[in-house]
């Protein structure tokens, strides 16, 4: 009892009280036991550092880039691989960039945010864009060897019956026919401009809301769509009959959607101004001229006005305005009223078939004939017999070239044809025979390589035709013959 009695007199003499909160408080324990504790993971050695962790995974990296650098560069200058669409394609531009981001990867040790920019902006592509996209490309060629592929013309297609010529034909003549009124007579004063402006303004609207969209979707309903052997489910909203005729209130027509109201064409009335520009004096006003086009006014435009503007108004007006000592170099654009012949040009289209008549007198040409040049007169001499000092025509000049064989041994009938037909043939020259020859060689090569149509014919093209790189360099057969 005694010792009970102690024991809780201890256990009362332990407790402590609060003070602020008047309760009594745990009293502390304090244990004598130790505890094994783990160390740190910080404090954990690894088997492998991570230092060289870091530098293995670069590696592996870079070996990598190399292996796919190695790959694109083969892919490139193999002849057995051919890009989608040639070698000019959007597929060989991007697998050229894809070579040029790992090139500065491998060899210049570029980041790969920099060096996709650089290869996208130096083949093309936008900066910022492109070079996401080079990255993308790259990590996909790194991963499976594959080349991007286009979806340029790969999309869903959607088809509109309003983009069928005949439906939009139909409908463009139904809206400019009036059966859609539901008044006639007020629809004429309205044309004729006899309303007020305050009636005018509100049958308008009640036209475009209401008159020609409900017109427009009947006439869908029950008449054009059973012509073409369709059926409506839920018929045709007034939205969509709306939408598909959109208003031009400051023409006042009615066009469908995507068409313009184009007036026709004709000999109309116009003013034509030929002016000169100059970057040292600006317009030149005392070089232009212009005249009034139309069919019953001064006719149009030509090269040959052109060319008499040039000689009595332009080069006039340059000599006055910069003085002696100066060029003038004038540029125009390619059209109709800027080229023109010579009178004397040798052109095909100013020949007739048989000689003399109203066609042109041309100067003398020249043909080749055994590697020689040979000078032919387009016109008989004054002392001929049946045409003197008259043009000769085309059937003379194949004639004198040898180029007239089967038309002038030819009375237009099967035996003959079949009896000029091996003589025809037998004057073909072996020198022509040859290049043909070699031609056909030349195509079959190209195809068996692989290249399609275009790329053959720009291959064949390079040994036909000859490309000088050296400076102000003729060939001296060509000069022979420019003599």
């Amino acid at each position: 009892m005694c010792e009970e009695e102690e024991e809780s007199d201890t256990d009362r003499a332990e407790l402590t009280v609060n003070p602020v909160t008047n309760l009594p408080q745990q009293p502390a324990v304090h244990s004598t036991q130790t505890t094994n504790r783990s160390p740190s993971p910080k404090r954990c050695k690894l088997d492998v550092p991570t230092r060289v962790t870091h530098y293995r995974t670069k590696e592996t990296r870079m070996q990598a880039f190399e292996n796919a650098l190695d790959a694109i560069q083969k892919l490139i200058i193999s002849k057995r691989h051919t890009f989608v669409s040639g070698d000019h394609s959007l597929q060989a531009y991007r697998a050229r960039c894809i070579e040029s981001y790992l090139h500065l990867i491998v060899k210049y040790k570029h980041s790969r945010i920099v060096a996709s920019e650089c290869a996208a902006k130096s083949h093309g592509f936008a900066m910022k864009w492109g070079g996401r996209m080079v990255r993308m490309w790259a990590q996909k060629w790194m991963a499976t060897r594959e080349l991007p592929v286009s979806m340029k013309g790969r999309h869903v297609k959607s088809y509109m019956l309003l983009q069928d010529p005949t439906v939009r034909a139909e409908l463009r003549s139904y809206v400019r026919s009036n059966k859609w009124s539901m008044n006639l007579e007020k629809l004429a004063e309205f044309t004729k401009g006899t309303m007020t402006p305050a009636i005018a303004q509100e049958y308008l609207k009640e036209i475009v809301h209401r008159e020609m969209p409900e017109g427009l979707k009947k006439y869908m309903e029950l008449e054009l769509f059973p012509q073409i052997h369709m059926k409506v489910g839920q018929g045709i909203s007034l939205r969509t009959a709306r939408d598909w005729l959109p208003h031009d209130g400051k023409k006042k027509s009615w066009v469908l959607d995507g068409e313009q109201p184009l007036h026709k064409k004709g000999p109309g009335r116009g003013i034509h101004c030929s002016d000169v520009i100059c970057s040292t004096f600006g317009w030149l006003k005392d070089a232009g001229q212009g005249l009034e086009y139309g069919k019953n006014h001064d006719g149009f435009w030509n090269g040959e006005m052109f060319v008499n503007q040039l000689k009595t108004k332009i080069i006039l007006t340059f000599k006055k305005l910069h003085g002696s000592g100066f060029q003038a170099l004038i540029a125009v654009d390619h059209s109709q009223g800027h080229s023109t012949f010579a009178k004397d040009a040798l052109l095909v289209s100013r020949m007739y078939m048989r000689p003399g008549g109203k066609q042109a007198r041309m100067r003398d040409g020249w043909f080749t004939k055994n590697d020689q040049r040979v000078i032919q007169s387009m016109n008989f001499p004054s002392n001929h017999l049946d045409h003197p000092n008259s043009p000769k025509g085309m059937w003379q000049i194949l004639i004198e070239r040898g180029l007239w064989y089967l038309r002038d041994h030819c009375d237009y009938t099967f035996p003959t044809l079949q009896s000029n037909m091996p003589d025809a043939l037998a004057s073909v020259s072996m020198e022509t025979i040859r290049k043909w020859e070699h031609r056909t060689v030349r195509w079959m090569d190209a195809y068996h390589s692989g290249l399609g149509a275009k790329d053959a014919q720009l291959q064949v093209q390079a040994f036909s035709s000859r490309h000088y790189k050296s400076h102000r360099r003729v060939l001296e057969t060509l000069a022979h013959q420019l003599d």
